[in-house]
């Protein structure tokens, strides 16, 4: 009897390559979770948002093998809140398991269907807690996950960033804290993501370059200490998580952030390898740093961050802990990928 399949993933990039290996993926993992012969196949349309026009996905078929089935490519609608660069598949074939018992296979970040069809009633997107100490690489593997998975990479020490950069140049004593709290608001800033990056604007103008200084980094590190600011900032971090699949870094994203997330990790390693790691960086820039100097202040931020006493550094009673010594951050980033995925289809 004829039944019918659904299937979504992401594509990293609007490449042919990259979508013709997606669309290879997802059609392997649903003839794989439905035990499936090729045979069986007898249509196939696929559907791709209107940022993905360097192939037909259904090269991809062909190329598995699948000759005889009809295929189908269309553009996809665009509809607000859709997930970019996505492709989807509804595949027929011929199988004596019921419809209620095929398997839809969801990869890549692709578990929500499309808003304009659930009303916004789908299960929730798809949330990745990483946190850990300074230095042990969290934001490099976040936004590597991001890119593999499909997923929207939340900077939040960017976020922190702006807040101060605001206030710092307006010339406002982090000290004040009444005009800071009577601020917040109504403070002009917007988070967006744009082709897969989070771009934050301040009264209608992109400011990411303004917040690399270390005038930046100095008064952040101030103003990240008043308790209305860190609350304003996780509200707006939970919005975000709320209407998309997520990946965040932080010190206090599994215990604070996203206490309900699927998927906790906990990054850590020594902090002679942080140190090493830094002194690395710092000499790639052309300084000459002293590996001991380094060492304590790795170790200050350290404590500084595990006795502060609001949302202190540690690790959640149900984070993943992985000692990443020995591992570079492609070698983390395939670990955590291969759990996301793994609770994302379970």
């Amino acid at each position: 009897m004829q039944r019918f399949i659904r299937g979504a993933t992401t594509a990293l990039n609007n490449d042919k390559a990259e979508i013709l290996e997606a669309t290879r993926e997802l059609i392997e993992r649903v003839i794989s979770e439905n035990s499936l012969d090729i045979s069986q196949i007898t249509t196939i349309t696929f559907t791709c948002t209107r940022d993905l026009d360097q192939v037909y996905p259904a090269v991809a078929a062909r190329e598995l093998g699948i000759v005889h089935a009809a295929l189908m490519c269309i553009a996809e609608l665009y509809i607000e809140g859709s997930l970019p660069k996505c492709i989807r598949l509804m595949m027929g074939v011929d199988s004596d398991v019921s419809q209620a018992m095929v398997k839809h296979v969801y990869l890549r970040g692709a578990a929500v269907l499309r808003p304009d069809i659930t009303g916004g009633t789908q299960s929730k997107p798809f949330q990745i807690a990483i946190d850990g100490p300074s230095g042990v690489g969290k934001s490099t593997v976040a936004k590597l996950c991001a890119a593999k998975l499909g997923f929207s990479y939340v900077d939040t020490g960017a976020m922190y960033r702006a807040f101060a950069y605001y206030f710092m140049i307006r010339s406002v004593d982090v000290s004040d804290e009444v005009t800071i709290i009577n601020t917040l608001d109504s403070l002009p800033m917007e988070v967006k993501f744009e082709n897969g990056a989070q771009v934050i604007y301040l009264e209608g103008r992109a400011v990411s370059d303004e917040l690399r200084s270390q005038d930046v980094v100095l008064y952040t590190s101030k103003i990240a200490k008043i308790p209305a600011v860190r609350q304003k900032l996780v509200a707006i971090q939970r919005e975000i998580a709320e209407k998309a699949s997520v990946i965040m870094d932080g010190r206090d994203i599994g215990t604070v952030v996203l206490k309900d997330s699927p998927l906790k990790i906990y990054l850590d390693a020594s902090a002679e390898i942080r140190t090493k790691r830094r002194v690395s960086e710092l000499e790639r820039l052309g300084h000459k740093p002293d590996f001991d100097t380094v060492l304590k202040e790795v170790m200050d931020r350290d404590y500084a961050d595990m006795n502060r006493e609001n949302d202190p550094l540690k690790k959640a009673d149900d984070a993943v802990e992985i000692i990443c010594d020995n591992m570079d951050a492609y070698e983390v980033c395939a670990v955590v990928c291969a759990m996301a995925r793994q609770r994302m289809n379970s």
